[in-house]
């Protein structure tokens, strides 16, 4: 297939230095979005990319060669961070794509982290890749909305990224594209400070192809900037796939018979008539009570226990009548333990639609305490540059 792309990098409004790095030629394109003190992002990012370049010559023509290969960067970096105590506990995410050979018109799509594909077709903007980040698991659990996640204090912890351990695990897909398919790949400097919607509405924009990467570049420095912002743009000029046509889906819908109410004959006598009144009462309150008490019993909420630990407490907050909320679940988590905003959860009472919700909630706390207090994990402690 032939192809077409562009590429930009900017250091953005806020930072001093760029740790992005990218490479857009042949039929591989790879934007890494590095992370470490002293520089080490920079070194991070810069030796995935060469070393996946490297490894990519003799060709890619499975998923399995695509994942070693980013494999073989995570081993690089981390080798490197080993020798040099300046770089130790460097990383960075990567995502990347490369044209799978074949009679299919196909493309493989690498990522670990945050950094992210797109595809845009026929005005459509799609995400291939899934994040490996905190804020990710939060809108997996169905805890904060994406549109939350975009905005959220913690939304720079990554939970997969290369060079922090020996092994990483790494998403491929396999994506069938066609002409005027353009595919996007980024870091999360773009999509931190620009919407999908935004996104999408500037790709439509831009018929060039680096015109178009320059262009989302200069949204995010816009909006705020905050962080180093690296775009690759590559749109599928030409395949070898026939147009595909638009089947429309068989109308399976069935039809429901409407089932006419039952009357129920009025009974005259005044002795059966004063008994259904007293036992319909006395299910309605019964009824009410049920309900009162199901209400009362739903719902799960954070809160502090005597002893001031973080606890899972079942029912509504304050309780409803008669029906006290319960302890759910018991952590160790200490008050004094809490960030900032975690302790606000806490204190305004975070509720959550099951329990296993917000069990999953605390223990991505416990992790994100835990990483924080680890010198070797840089995810809690550095902002994804």
């Amino acid at each position: 297939m032939r192809l077409k792309f562009g590429a930009a990098t900017d250091v953005g409004m806020v930072r001093q230095s760029n740790e992005d790095a990218f490479s857009a030629e042949g039929e591989l394109f790879i934007v890494a979005d590095g992370m470490g003190g002293h520089n080490a992002g920079e070194v991070a990012s810069a030796l995935a990319v060469t070393t996946m370049k490297s490894g990519a010559r003799s060709g890619l023509t499975e998923p399995s060669q695509f994942r070693e290969l980013v494999q073989q960067a995570n081993t690089a970096i981390y080798t490197a961070s080993l020798d040099d105590s300046a770089q130790a506990g460097m990383g960075t995410t990567v995502t990347a794509l490369a044209v799978l050979p074949g009679e299919e018109p196909r493309v493989m799509v690498a990522n670990v982290g945050d950094s992210r594909t797109y595809v845009w077709r026929n005005g459509r903007l799609d995400r291939i890749s899934i994040d490996h980040s905190y804020v990710q698991e939060l809108v997996n659990e169905g805890i904060i909305t994406p549109e939350e996640a975009r905005t959220h204090p913690r939304r720079n912890i990554v939970t997969r990224a290369l060079g922090i351990d020996r092994s990483v695990q790494v998403d491929v897909f396999t994506y069938e594209v066609r002409t005027g398919d353009r595919l996007v790949l980024c870091s999360d400097g773009l999509v931190d400070e620009v919407s999908d919607a935004e996104i999408s509405k500037v790709i439509g924009q831009h018929s060039n192809a680096q015109e178009c990467a320059e262009a989302l570049i200069m949204v995010a420095n816009t909006n705020g900037g905050r962080d180093n912002t690296t775009v690759v743009v590559v749109d599928i000029a030409d395949d070898i796939s026939e147009p595909v046509a638009v089947i429309p889906d068989n109308d399976d819908t069935q039809q429901i018979e409407s089932v006419p109410p039952v009357l129920v004959k009025e009974k005259r006598r005044i002795t059966v008539g004063m008994t259904l009144f007293w036992s319909a009462l006395v299910i309605i309150v019964l009824g009410v009570v049920v309900i009162m008490g199901v209400y009362g019993r739903s719902g799960y909420y954070l809160d502090f226990t005597g002893d001031d630990t973080v606890a899972v407490y079942r029912g509504r907050v304050g309780g409803v009548l008669w029906f006290d909320p319960t302890i759910d679940t018991e952590t160790d988590l200490k008050g004094d333990d809490l960030p900032p905003d975690i302790l606000r959860d806490v204190m305004t009472n975070r509720e959550f639609a099951s329990s296993s919700q917000a069990r999953k909630f605390l223990s991505l706390v416990q992790q994100v305490i835990l990483n924080s207090t680890t010198t070797t994990v840089p995810t809690t402690t550095t902002t994804v540059g």
